[in-house]
């Protein structure tokens, strides 16, 4: 009987390399390839359920939330638009099948940018994907660090975060 430590290395061994297969559009000129939560979960359920382990997350919090004015000109007008901005905590889970008793637990971060409904779900996504590559040291080729992020042109709201509101309350509670 393999324990927990041992199943996760095992798995690490056998996944690899995940080759990035989406292309992610940010405007009509620009892309860059990434690997999706599809390539991520199809490289990984075949072998976690070789090896009895289930992964899930097991917890997830809301850590700041915000919404993000983006000023923009369109035919000559000033035009803003809202983007919904979250980010979470999710503690990840992988338990040994064979004795569910016996789990490891990861914290990782997500964060989501959407105009519409769905920075949550991106959020959660993202997590949930970093989760079971970092667990599984599974490279995608190269290096995300090697470009900065496009982040100019956004500014944040002058709201306070839920963060800082649970550290007020501890604050005036004692």
């Amino acid at each position: 009987k393999l324990n927990i430590y041992e199943r996760l290395s095992l798995i690490t061994e056998e996944i690899g390399v995940v080759e990035k297969g989406l292309n992610v559009q940010v405007t009509k000129t620009s892309s860059y390839k990434a690997v999706s939560e599809r390539d991520i979960l199809d490289a990984v359920k075949p072998i976690e359920k070789k090896y009895r382990v289930y992964s899930y997350p097991s917890k997830r919090e809301v850590i700041d939330k915000d919404v993000l004015v983006k000023e923009s000109e369109y035919n000559g007008k000033p035009t803003k638009t809202n983007t919904l901005f979250m980010r979470i905590e999710t503690t990840y889970r992988f338990v040994n099948i064979d004795n569910p008793n016996e789990y490891i637990e990861t914290i990782v971060y997500g964060d989501g940018l959407d105009t519409g409904d769905k920075a949550p779900g991106k959020a959660s996504t993202y997590a949930d994907k970093y989760a079971l590559m970092k667990a599984y040291k599974i490279s995608t080729g190269d290096d995300p660090d090697k470009e900065a992020s496009p982040e100019k042109g956004y500014s944040r709201t002058n709201k306070i975060t839920q963060v800082q509101v649970k550290t007020l309350q501890s604050l005036i509670k004692s």
